[in-house]
Formats: C-alpha cells, sequence, structure tokens
C-alpha cells in the first residue's frame, strides 16, 4: 500500500513539475521610475526558455522623436454625444514619456518589449488630485514602431492609487474602450494599435506640439471626425472584423502571427499577407 502511495505521489509531482516547465512566466526588467511615469522591459519564458521575439532592439531613436510620433496619436472615447477626441498622451507629460521610452528601447533586446506607464493628477477642488494612467507597449521591426495602448487618459479608481497595482497593457486583452484615430501618418493594426515608419521625416518637427513662452507644452487641435462606422458600415483599414471571418481565414491569421512573433516574417511582410487573407 506504501509503495502504491509512493508512486503515486511520485506521479503527482512529476506531473506538477511537467506543468510548471510548460507556464509561460512573464519577466520584468525596471529602466525608468520616477515623477509616475514608469518604463520596464517585459519577456516571456516558457518550459525555462526565453520566447523570441525578433525585434529589431536595441533601437536607437531620439526622445524627441518619440515624443513626436506620439503627438499624431489621437484616441475617441465615449459614445453618441458624449463622444471625445483627446491626445493619447497628454501635452504636458508627452516629452517625460518620449524620454522614458527611449531610454526603454535603447537597453531593451530582441526578445523584450518596453512597457510605458504614465500616472498624470489633477487638482480638482482647489485640494484633491485625480490621477489619470496612459499605458502603452512598444517595439520595433526593421523601420516600423508598433505601439499598442491600454489605457488612455483612464482615470484611476481611488482604491486602485498605488501604482504597484495598476494593470498593464497586453496585446491579447482590452482594458478600456477607445480607439486610435486615423491619421495619414500611422498605420492601424487595430482599434488599439498602430504602426509607424519612425525614420520618416514626418517626425523630425514637432509639428503638432509647441512650447508657450512660459515653457507649456501645447499641442494643436485637431477636430473631431464624423460619426465611427458601425453595423455594416466600412471599418477602418487594418481593423479586423470578426464577424466577417471564416475560421479558416483565423487559423491562417492566428498562423501568420505567429510566424510575426517568431520573427520568421518581416513587419511590411506580415501587413502585406494579412490584408490579403482579410480580401479574400
Amino acid at each position: 500500500m506504501f509503495a502504491n502511495l509512493n508512486r503515486g505521489l511520485l506521479v503527482l509531482v512529476l506531473a506538477l513539475a511537467c506543468s510548471a516547465c510548460s507556464t509561460t512566466r512573464v519577466q520584468r526588467q525596471s529602466v525608468v521610475q520616477m515623477g509616475g511615469i514608469e518604463a520596464f522591459l517585459r519577456s516571456y519564458k516558457t518550459g525555462g526558455e526565453v520566447v523570441e521575439r525578433g525585434f529589431n532592439h536595441p533601437a536607437p531613436i531620439a526622445a524627441a522623436r518619440l515624443a513626436h510620433i506620439l503627438s499624431f496619436m489621437d484616441v475617441e472615447i465615449g459614445e453618441g454625444k458624449k463622444r471625445q477626441r483627446i491626445p493619447a498622451v497628454d501635452p504636458a507629460i508627452i516629452y517625460e514619456v518620449g524620454d522614458a521610452l527611449e531610454q526603454a528601447l535603447d537597453e531593451a533586446d530582441p526578445n523584450q518589449e518596453a512597457v510605458v506607464m504614465a500616472l498624470r493628477k489633477e487638482r480638482r477642488l482647489g485640494i484633491f488630485h485625480a490621477k489619470f494612467l496612459t499605458s502603452f507597449i512598444a517595439y520595433v521591426k526593421g523601420d516600423l514602431l508598433t505601439l499598442h495602448f491600454g489605457h488612455a487618459n483612464w482615470e484611476v479608481p481611488k482604491i486602485d492609487q498605488g501604482q504597484d497595482d495598476l494593470p498593464e497593457p497586453r496585446e491579447d486583452r482590452q482594458l478600456m474602450r477607445f480607439r486610435v484615430l486615423p491619421d495619414p501618418a500611422l498605420t492601424l493594426l487595430g482599434p488599439q494599435t498602430v504602426a509607424v515608419d519612425w525614420r520618416s521625416d514626418t517626425f523630425r518637427d514637432p509639428s503638432r506640439i509647441q512650447l508657450s513662452p512660459s515653457g507649456e507644452v501645447r499641442r494643436r487641435t485637431v477636430l473631431m471626425e464624423e460619426e465611427a462606422p458601425t453595423g455594416e458600415e466600412a471599418a477602418p483599414e487594418g481593423t479586423i472584423r470578426l464577424d466577417d471571418l471564416t475560421p479558416e481565414k483565423l487559423r491562417e491569421l492566428a498562423d501568420l502571427e505567429e510566424q510575426r512573433r517568431a520573427g520568421e516574417l518581416t513587419e511590411a511582410e506580415y501587413q502585406r499577407r494579412r490584408l490579403e487573407i482579410l480580401k479574400r
């Protein structure tokens, strides 16, 4: 009986060990944590091996250029008459966010994505402060910088005011309802994901932002566009509408995404083949 019991315990231990080996674990490396802005590098391990991502890291992109890129990103929040067009990153902190992102991309290796979480305080009633979170993931492949936003000026509930407890942005999870608005300088990859040619001369100068004589960062106002398409109306280019996809297309897109994450495809090739699948 004791022999059978020992064998049973051994099987259980081995099963738990195998399960632990196959579990994907997250690794974080802190880069910046100052003044409400945090930047860290995130990678994944499965079975004790680092998941290869194939990024072109480290990526030497100037902080000012990154701030100019971020200034092109507006998001739409709310619905109906409550719809608002706001900057994805508040102008008051955009250069600090650019600095943090520069450091993260400069220290990242090919398997690490950069994560930025920026808290902005707003005084209310002359005494109390509300906190607003903007968060995103960034990585570089070739000449394309991809940004996936998790939060855009999200008011942090009082119970979650501690930065250590705030939800991190994830590409496979929607944390807040909003969408990045189209712009000629951006390529929409989804409602909250964009890719930009970071070497473009478009981002050399601060065409969307300027400094006032007092040193305050101001941003050019961009008017709200027409009501977002719904129902059977056309979705923005690059946005996947799951209702229109057959099981075969979903499998093809999943395989394509795996090839992309494994570094087997360039970003340009990935986008070309993705559009071919969607248009069939």
